[in-house]
């Protein structure tokens, strides 16, 4: 959809959406004291359904010499290698809206998005591949009238797994980006916040966004091609999680991966309309992912101006239906872009000559190990995906789950209501507790009476704890290491 005559800044401007005051960060974390300015009233966000077919580019990147190692597990950057896929986004973009100008206008401030997920080397495949942070970059500064170019994001596991400063380093991203020539590179949690409402919203009415979100007069929205065990695929529409905080004083943990997950990112994709969508589909992940996955060589650039329409053809490439994936669908359903393939004109190489059937995450945790018992039955997505995507880890880690046992005991999770568990079966046991529900269900007792019977006891807050997506598996290598948490 276009919003012709009217920068992304001057429309929320306009529909009083985002609040005067900002309130800071302390230390890159929210503190529950901090309270907002109050928002004006906002008048009615005026979303209409797209008035012509959008256009989506597929590229083809002329294989890339560095990938074959880089698949074995050593990245490697060459410069041909980023001129290739330098050329591969000039294409892709040019076959989508013709030339930057037609989102660029002189001087002004670019945010390139990239899906930085959290504190990963690019080795993980859980992170853009900085090659393609460098191109895009490079692509824009050389191609486009822009005053400033800035990359920035905020990884969803960050206030746990490395903020936003050490995972821009980890990742290659950080020297990716000045290689390219970017103005900044700014790490969001290190940045104020601005309270916004949302009209129209359906679930996520307000959101705490970045300010230099707000501040930016165009975003490029970079992300990923992976599969995801929430959310069926993490793409452009799921890659502007990255602009809300894991930590609200509302506790509502508005970077947090909900049950709700894709509805809450057509409400969010209402107020942070992005410009352009780029997809690294160079090397994508399948399989356990968003960060346990395997990589799998695509050699592709996706770009359109339609953020939902090119979230469809990205999951049409990776063998969904994209109506299956919740984000998608929902966005669809708000009008905010074109899911039916048909509707959409896709442009470059034949969608069918280049789709693959990426291998699906497998989202239940229970009964992956002998000795370690999840405890799972009235339990919703967001703590039961999030112990399934850290016992992953955990098997990836290579550490013998036979020898830990012997050497540290069995491990119990549990998490939700549990009608059927007896206290007992914690005695001895390294107990984990996840989520905050489980002390609201009639079970509560039971699961207080068994943290006085367990070898340890370790308790995973929020609503969803989405940081135990790594933190359980950290935990487990800590006993591992020294036989206590």
């Amino acid at each position: 959809m276009e919003e012709k005559g009217i920068t992304r800044r001057e429309m929320l401007k306009e529909t009083g959406c985002v609040t005067a005051a900002a309130t800071a960060l302390s230390a890159g974390i929210l503190k529950p004291g901090e309270l907002f300015a109050a928002a004006p009233d906002p008048q009615k966000h005026k979303w209409t359904s797209a008035t012509s077919t959008p256009k989506v580019a597929i590229v083809r990147c002329e294989s890339p010499a560095g990938n074959a190692a880089f698949m074995a597990g050593k990245y490697t950057r060459r410069d041909d290698d980023v001129a290739k896929m330098k050329a591969a986004v000039k294409k892709a973009v040019e076959l989508a809206i013709g030339s930057p100008e037609a989102i660029i206008k002189p001087g002004q401030k670019v945010l390139i998005k990239p899906n930085l997920a959290f504190q990963a080397p690019p080795e993980s495949f859980a992170v853009v591949d900085p090659r393609m942070v460098e191109a895009v970059v490079s692509y824009f500064k050389e191609n486009s009238k822009a005053g400033e170019i800035w990359v920035g994001d905020n990884p969803s596991l960050g206030m746990h797994v490395g903020r936003a400063r050490p995972a821009f380093q980890v990742s290659g991203m950080e020297e990716a980006a000045k290689r390219g020539g970017a103005d900044k590179v700014i790490y969001f949690d290190e940045t104020e916040l601005v309270e916004v409402d949302i009209p129209g919203a359906k679930v996520f009415k307000k959101a705490a966004i970045f300010k230099p979100v707000l501040d930016a007069d165009v975003i490029v929205n970079l992300p990923k091609m992976k599969v995801h065990i929430a959310g069926g695929v993490t793409l452009g529409l799921k890659n502007m999680n990255g602009i809300v905080p894991n930590a609200h004083p509302s506790a509502q943990q508005q970077g947090a991966h909900r049950i709700d997950l894709g509805q809450k990112f057509s409400d969010l994709y209402r107020v942070c309309k992005t410009n352009l969508t780029i997809v690294d589909a160079i090397i994508g992940m399948e399989g356990q992912g968003p960060h346990a996955g395997t990589p799998i060589e695509m050699n592709l650039v996706i770009a359109g101006a339609d953020t939902v329409a090119t979230d469809a053809v990205a999951a049409y490439l990776m063998g969904y239906d994209p109506f299956d994936i919740p984000a998608i669908r929902c966005a669809g359903n708000d009008d905010l872009g074109v899911i039916d393939l048909k509707k959409i004109a896709m442009v470059g190489e034949p969608a069918d000559s280049v789709r693959k059937i990426f291998k699906r995450p497998n989202d239940n945790p229970v009964g992956m190990y002998k000795g370690l018992t999840v405890y799972a039955q009235q339990t919703c997505p967001g703590c039961y995906v999030n112990v399934r995507g850290s016992l992953d880890l955990f098997a990836r880690s290579g550490l013998s789950m036979p020898d830990f046992l012997k050497k540290h005991g069995e491990i119990l999770v549990v998490a939700g209501g549990l009608p059927d568990f007896d206290p007992q079966f914690a005695k001895g046991k390294h107990l984990f507790v996840c989520g905050d529900c489980w002390a609201y269900f009639p079970t509560a007792d039971n699961i207080r009476q068994a943290t006085k019977l367990a070898k340890s006891v370790t308790f995973y807050p929020g609503c969803a704890p989405v940081y135990i997506f790594a933190q359980l598996n950290t935990d487990l290598q800590k006993i591992a290491k020294t036989g206590y948490v």
